[in-house]
């Protein structure tokens, strides 16, 4: 059943770039891709940001650390492409030990002011636990390392003068978007995209035994009874605006 709760629809009036910014290959899936596919219909630009290799996300001891790693990239390429996603981009950290260094901050300020994004999507920090499970620490540390991107980093020009060596320079989004938030106010009604998105997670194929199992278990899970006896499907989000300068 759908909650009795108000949300906003999104606005992408004025949103031509945005970039996704998760930890693992799967992530994006996952959290926001029946919107991504959306956006792409309405040809916004997104961009899939990976920060880590994903190389711990297997249990099966004959498959290698690189070959995982090479296993994870492909699949993430296939998901993105059948979103209609154009460009993926892979920070390579270490899977399970993403941390918000100083280093990663300056590459992930540095892709923001490359693309120039209206709107960037993340991870929630604050997530620590669901119904019935520890979230994962990449995945709040990756929500850590975008925000400290976002703010102060990319819009300040005095941070990384370098940068602007390269031809990149601060860049303020308009619009930020938190996956997974306890509190979220935009909703996606990504019904007509649903089965899309599933079919992109099924591509993660190193992560799932049963991908039949886990479709049938998304769909379940994922499906809202609205009160007219239809079944709705929806993405949700924190969002947060910028006033432009």
């Amino acid at each position: 059943m759908s909650e009795d709760r108000a949300y906003s629809a999104p606005d992408w009036a004025d949103v031509r770039r945005v970039l996704v910014i998760m930890a693992h290959p799967d992530d994006p899936d996952f959290s926001c891709a029946g919107t991504a596919i959306l956006m792409a219909r309405q040809g916004i630009q997104v961009t899939y940001m990976i920060l880590t290799n994903g190389d711990k996300g297997n249990h099966n001891p004959l498959i290698t650390r690189n070959q995982l790693i090479l296993m994870r990239k492909e699949e993430q390429r296939r998901a993105a492409e059948l979103c209609g996603v154009k460009e993926v981009l892979f920070m390579g950290e270490e899977d399970g030990f993403l941390r918000p260094t100083p280093e990663i901050r300056k590459r992930v300020t540095r892709e923001i002011r490359r693309i120039r994004p209206e709107l960037i999507i993340c991870s929630n920090p604050e997530r620590y636990f669901g119904e019935n499970y520890i979230n994962h620490p990449d995945h709040r540390n990756a929500g850590l390392v975008a925000l400290e991107a976002i703010f102060p980093a990319a819009d300040n020009p005095m941070f990384y003068p370098d940068m602007a060596d390269e031809g990149y320079r601060p860049h303020k989004i308009q619009q930020l978007y938190v996956s997974g938030h306890a509190q979220p106010t935009v909703e996606v009604d990504i019904t007509e995209v649903f089965e899309q998105k599933l079919q992109a997670i099924l591509c993660h194929e190193s992560q799932f035994e049963e991908p039949e199992r886990l479709a049938e278990w998304m769909r379940k899970r994922s499906g809202e009874l609205q009160p007219d006896g239809s079944v709705r499907y929806f993405e949700r989000f924190k969002g947060l605006r910028f006033d432009r300068r």
